[in-house]
C-alpha cells in the first residue's frame, strides 16, 4: 500500500510540475515580445530596406531609360516610314492624323510652327506611361529627336538624342547620343554616342 501512495504522490507531483511549467509558458505568450526582440526586428527590417530601395530605384530608372530609347527608335522608324511614302519627313501632327503613332502610347503636348519644315520647329510628344517627353525638330536635311526626362527627374535620368542628316547622295548619317542628367537641357557638346 505504501508503494501505491508513493506512486500517487509522484504522479501528483509530476502533474503539478507540468501544469506550473505550462502556466509559465502561457504567461510568456500573453506578455508578447520583449524589447530586445522588437529592437532586433526593427534593425533587421531597416537593413533589408536599405539594401532593397536603392536597387529598386536603379532598376526603375534603367527600365524608364530603356523604354525611352525604344520609344525614340519607334519615333525614328515612323519618320522613315513616312519618308519612304512621301519623300520628306513628317511633322508630328501628320503622324497623328495619318495614324502612324498610337495615341494610346503617345500624346501630343505642344506644337510651335507646326506648318513649317524649316528651322525653328519644336514639337513635343510625351509618353503616356513613362517619364520622358520627346522634342522633334525637323529641318531640310533631316531631323533631331530628343528624349528628355520629365522635370522632377532631370537630375537622375539621362537625356537621349537621335540625329539624322541626309546627304546629297540620299544616304543618311544617323546616331543615338546620350547626355548625363542635369537640371537644364544639355548643350550639344554634352551629348556622346550611346554604346548599346
Amino acid at each position: 500500500m505504501l508503494k501505491l501512495c508513493n506512486y500517487f504522490n509522484f504522479s501528483i507531483d509530476l502533474v503539478s510540475t507540468v501544469s506550473a511549467q505550462s502556466s509559465k509558458q502561457q504567461s510568456r505568450k500573453d506578455r508578447g515580445f520583449s524589447l530586445l526582440e522588437l529592437l532586433l526586428l526593427v534593425v533587421f527590417v531597416t537593413v533589408l530596406i536599405s539594401i532593397a530601395v536603392p536597387n529598386l530605384v536603379a532598376a526603375r530608372r534603367s527600365a524608364h531609360e530603356s523604354r525611352a530609347i525604344a520609344n525614340l527608335k519607334t519615333l525614328v522608324n515612323v519618320q522613315y516610314l513616312f519618308y519612304s511614302s512621301v519623300n520628306r519627313f513628317a511633322i508630328v501632327e501628320e503622324l497623328f492624323n495619318r495614324n502612324y503613332l498610337d495615341q494610346d502610347q503617345f500624346k501630343r503636348n505642344t506644337t510651335a510652327n507646326s506648318g513649317s519644315l524649316t528651322g525653328g520647329v519644336v514639337e513635343i510628344i510625351s509618353d503616356r506611361i513613362y517619364d520622358y517627353s520627346f522634342r522633334y525638330s525637323p529641318d531640310s536635311q533631316g531631323f533631331t529627336l530628343d528624349a528628355d526626362p520629365k522635370q522632377h527627374l532631370r537630375t537622375s535620368y539621362r537625356y537621349f538624342r537621335y540625329r539624322t542628316n541626309r546627304t546629297t547622295g540620299g544616304s543618311s548619317m544617323d546616331q543615338v547620343l546620350v547626355a548625363k542628367p542635369s537640371r537644364a537641357n544639355p548643350a550639344n557638346s554634352a551629348y556622346r554616342p550611346l554604346n548599346f
